[in-house]
């Protein structure tokens, strides 16, 4: 819709071509369709116009217009005529008064409206930018005035070769075969002749519709073109991260720089950098009307819906602004607050992202803890922050720290994406679910397209669905619990008046279930050495009170230096240890000899060790807690 409203002038000129060549260009039906076509684009183009939309050469149409509806409808005899019998010839005329008479009257090239498209702003008050328009637009005036006397040819000399080579064919050649082959490749040759590029660098497009493509030069000084969001061929990456950059300094700023602190590091691992200037975009504000809530879209059309499908097709997401008045830019926000459709609909997958924003000196934390928490919009989880404070261009506080902080992040980015790690949930992905899930709930009547989403993703009734990630198993049995419990009330009464802790302060009881006797006093020369000391000292340290009617075995499957199996039998008050494994063991546990002595010495936590993996039980957890109330003197 946006690339036809483009061309909507021209639209209606070829309209306008094609009635009149049918009609002779009769006065009574051509009076009527000009005037409609002067009411209808006057208005737009200069509303276009106003927005920095349209060009000098749709202004060019209204006037081309207005004297076509002066002619037919107050000069039929004489102006009529004219705009009627040499249509084409009038057409590039004024097309050459555009191109020629600014430049003469100090005002800006044409071509500068199209070449700013392409161009980072920092550029465009350079001498080279302005030199290279000027003998751009000098060529397209050249050109009109050609094509304005080709297409006089056959009225010049009636009957002397063809119309259509004069009126269809030549012109084509000319603006086509000549006018935007030179504008495509004199930017780049210029450039290449400065020894500003290299000598086989690929050169810049300059299309028809410049808005279509945008141009960004990589650390190295290559060119990346980008079509719809897409590269198209002239540099190859594996992946794809999109940032939008809400500056209006564009490549200029501070945003920018940082963003190109990170492109480094991912173009080294494969991933190129797609950076998004919103000051390039035709954005409009939310009017909260709801309709994306009620119909799944927004009703406006502009450029909000292309660019967001950037951010959704894209394996990364960077999101970066800098601090305007304690927030993000205005261009930004309202970008943003055209997201509240997205917003209510879960991507269903997740992807890593990034926050990125500099401040003067106040703000940039907050505003990058802000847009971490919109990520999730783009179906995006934060994998870090890159804030910075630079009160002008290029001067950041702590440079170096601000690049090595990229470095790091660009990293994180990387291992995240080709890993496919996802990061813990958190609680603000809790209360979005909660919020969010609920509301689409109570108004599902309403919020029908929402509803359905939810319900499609499966994600509605299933906090785990949403996050992707399932929950692990609980460690421990309620027996377990049970006899935790047992043992911490039984350690309250059976000292009293002195605190819990008293008891794992003792030094012939460190409260560790592989306590033989008095492991915790390095002075003491019983102290075993080895897992396996420890293990056959670990009878005669049993309560005969805590193990009296109790038949239990306990395996231990010992590994690194010491390499062993062997078990221990419980069975009414008495407890024998024997080597190998046992037939029927109530528990087994797998464990490496240091872990187990350092366990027993009261170094290390048992239930920490336990929870963190250092080693594994196999069979009655109960039983295992039990073993801190069976091996006690």
């Amino acid at each position: 819709m946006n690339r036809f409203l483009a061309y909507a002038g021209w639209v209606g000129f070829s309209l306008y071509s094609f009635l009149g060549a049918s009609c002779q260009f009769r006065a009574e039906i051509m009076g009527p369709l000009v005037l409609a076509l002067l009411l209808l684009l006057a208005p737009f183009l200069g509303y276009r116009r106003y927005r920095g939309q349209a060009s000098d050469l749709d202004l060019a149409l209204i006037v081309y217009f207005l004297l076509a509806t002066l002619g037919f409808w107050l000069f039929p005899q004489n102006l009529g005529r004219i705009m009627g019998g040499y249509s084409l010839p009038v057409l590039y005329a004024l097309l050459f008064l555009t191109a020629a008479l600014p430049p003469l009257m100090g005002a800006a090239p044409f071509t500068t409206y199209y070449a700013r498209k392409t161009t980072p702003v920092a550029v465009w008050e350079t001498p080279l930018f302005k030199e290279i328009n000027r003998r751009l637009t000098g060529l397209w005036a050249t050109l009109f005035a050609l094509t304005a006397l080709v297409t006089m040819v056959p009225h010049l000399r009636p009957g002397w070769g063809w119309p259509w080579l004069f009126h269809l064919v030549l012109p084509l050649a000319l603006i086509l075969g000549v006018g935007f082959t030179v504008t495509k490749w004199y930017p780049g040759y210029r450039r290449r002749r400065l020894g500003l590029l290299p000598g086989n660098a690929p050169q810049p497009s300059a299309p028809a519709d410049p808005g279509q493509i945008a141009q960004k030069e990589g650390p190295t000084g290559r060119e990346i073109s980008m079509k719809d969001g897409k590269e198209e061929g002239r540099m190859s990456f594996q992946y794809h991260v999109a940032a939008l950059n809400g500056s209006p300094h564009g490549g200029f700023g501070n945003t920018s720089q940082m963003l190109a602190m990170l492109r480094g590091h991912l173009e080294r691992e494969g991933f190129g950098l797609e950076e998004i200037f919103l000051n390039q975009q035709q954005i409009e504000y939310c009017t909260g009307c709801a309709v994306c809530l009620e119909k799944g879209a927004c009703w406006i059309r502009d450029d909000h819906k292309g660019v967001v499908k950037r951010l959704l097709d894209a394996d990364a997401v960077i999101l970066a602004s800098p601090v305007y008045f304690h927030q993000v830019t205005g261009k930004m926000k309202t970008f943003l607050d055209r997201s509240l459709g997205y917003g209510h609909r879960p991507r269903g997958t997740w992807k890593p992202g990034l926050a990125v924003s500099v401040s003067a000196g106040w703000g940039e934390t907050e505003v990058a803890q802000y847009l971490a928490l919109v990520l999730r919009v783009y179906g995006a989880f934060p994998v870090g922050q890159l804030t910075a404070i630079a009160v002008g261009p290029g001067a950041f506080l702590g440079k170096e720290a601000v690049e090595a902080r990229a470095g790091d992040l660009a990293r994180d980015l990387v291992r995240a994406v080709k890993e496919g790690r996802r990061y813990p949930p958190t609680d603000r992905d809790l209360d979005y679910w909660h919020f969010m899930g609920g509301l689409v709930k109570e108004n599902r009547d309403f919020m029908k397209a929402d509803y359905e989403h939810w319900q499609k993703l499966g994600i509605l009734d299933s906090f785990e669905a949403f996050v992707g990630q399932s929950r692990a198993p609980e460690i421990g049995s309620p027996e377990m619990r049970a006899a935790w419990l047992k043992d911490l009330m039984a350690r309250q009464k059976g000292a009293p008046g002195e605190p819990p802790q008293a008891a794992a302060a003792n030094p012939g009881n460190p409260g560790n279930p592989a306590n033989p006797g008095n492991p915790g006093n390095p002075g003491n020369p019983g102290t075993p050495q080895t897992a396996r000391e420890l293990l056959e000292a670990m009878p005669g340290a049993l309560n005969a009170d805590a193990a009296a009617g109790l038949t239990v075995t306990y395996q231990f499957e010992v590994s690194g230096p010491e390499n062993f199996t062997a078990h221990l039998r419980i069975d009414n008050g008495a407890a024998t240890f024997h080597e190998g494994p046992a037939s029927q063991p109530d528990v087994i546990i797998r464990t490496p000899g240091d872990v187990w002595l350092a366990i027993a010495k009261g170094e290390m936590d048992g239930a920490m060790a336990f929870m963190t993996g250092k080693f594994q039980v196999e069979g009655d957890l109960g039983l295992l807690m039990q073993m801190e109330s069976l091996f006690r003197k």
